[in-house]
């Protein structure tokens, strides 16, 4: 049998989708545990990210079905155990579910970081690594750099048509995508898969060397740093300016930024912690159910069902209120600290039929 001339960039389209995904959770933790009517700026920071970390995995998705590939979204493969390490060519580093802190945001800075920009930055290490995201490049763009030539290569052999004959149907229109900064484009084409990639890489890590982003130019839209410099504004406690370095520090405006305001979340939470008969077991596995469905959805989205894009945006909301819930419930042996979302895998075969009244906090023992 034939392998399809394709095999290698259908595998990097989907680690593409895979790594997009895997900086979600730790974003939405860190967003989540942030205390009501505090640090106004990290909030809207991180939540900008990590809406656009869901525009660059749909973004993939979306060349990934233009070269007549298969997304795979809702497998337990597809969902790391935290915390996960993400191996780059010269640095390895793991990402792991913990609260807002200077930790959190110093590993952000981390997964974003363009090249050529040193980090200067030093906390404690996360956990222990249990499942690694191999990319083989030494940034997140230099790994789109790779798969930008595959595609320009691949369509200089064997012709545009043979390798963007995806069927058009599975592209999600726009007009049904919700989502951050910029905007979700149809990719059918050499050019609009670069676009897409352009679009992914520059608001990751900025465009043409500089703190911005390509909104401005892509999209018309008001400039903005790219995510990398975003973090660091968190960090430093101050804005970027026109004329700033990206080697260098931010030298705009002082943000207030309080590192104490901020749930006391225990690090790295799984389900299994929790006694069975607990609210924080029974919270966790309703998390966790719901959180699976949410795949299902976006796996079903990107597999010939675009409508159901707007399930999982639900989804994501009622996410936001079953983790708020968690993390009002304090774990007795553990003095202060409290329980927090898991972000687990639950098979097909076990997921139930889910509740969609869910109440906004609960305030219970575990």
């Amino acid at each position: 049998m034939q392998v399809n001339f394709k095999q290698s960039l259908f595998k990097n389209l989907q680690t593409a989708i895979e790594l997009e995904h895997s900086t979600i959770p730790p974003y939405l933790v860190a967003y989540f545990t942030i205390n009501d009517s505090t640090n106004a700026f990290a909030v809207e920071t991180i939540r900008s990210v990590f809406m656009e970390e869901m525009l660059h995995m749909s973004l993939a998705c979306q060349i990934l079905n233009a070269v007549n590939g298969k997304p795979f979204i809702d497998h337990a493969k597809f969902v790391p155990e935290y915390p996960a390490e993400l191996n780059f060519k010269d640095r390895d580093f793991d990402v792991g579910l913990i609260k807002f802190s200077k930790e959190s945001i110093e590993t952000f800075m981390q997964i974003e970081k363009p090249e050529d920009v040193s980090l200067d930055v030093a906390g404690e290490d996360i956990p222990v690594l249990v499942d690694k995201i191999n990319l083989g490049q030494s940034t997140i763009g230099e790994f789109y750099a790779v798969i930008k030539q595959q595609l320009i290569e691949l369509t200089k052999e064997h012709g545009e048509d043979a390798v963007f004959n995806g069927d058009k149907k599975r592209q999600l229109d726009p007009a049904e995508y919700y989502g951050g900064g910029g905007g979700l484009i149809v990719v059918d084409s050499l050019s609009t898969a670069l676009l897409a990639i352009d679009i992914i890489v520059e608001q990751g890590e900025g465009s043409d060397h500089s703190i911005w982003d390509g909104d401005a130019a892509c999209f018309g839209q008001d400039k903005e740093v790219a995510h990398f410099f975003r973090f660091k504004e968190i960090y430093e406690g101050q804005l970027y300016q026109e004329g700033d370095s990206p080697k260098g520090k931010p030298t705009g405006p002082e943000v207030g930024v309080n590192w104490n305001a901020a749930q006391d979340m225990i690090d790295n939470p799984r389900a299994c912690q929790f006694p069975e008969s607990s609210t924080a077991r029974e919270k966790a596995d309703e998390f966790n159910q719901l959180y699976s469905q949410f795949l299902e959805q976006l796996h079903l989205t990107f597999n010939g069902e675009p409508g159901r894009m707007r399930r999982a945006v639900g989804m994501m909301y009622q996410m936001k209120y079953l983790a708020q819930s968690l993390l009002n419930i304090p774990i007795p042996d553990k003095e202060g600290k409290v329980a927090g979302p898991t972000f687990e895998y639950v098979p097909v075969e076990e997921r139930k039929t889910y509740n969609w009244s869910v109440s906004k906090t609960t305030d219970s023992n575990a």
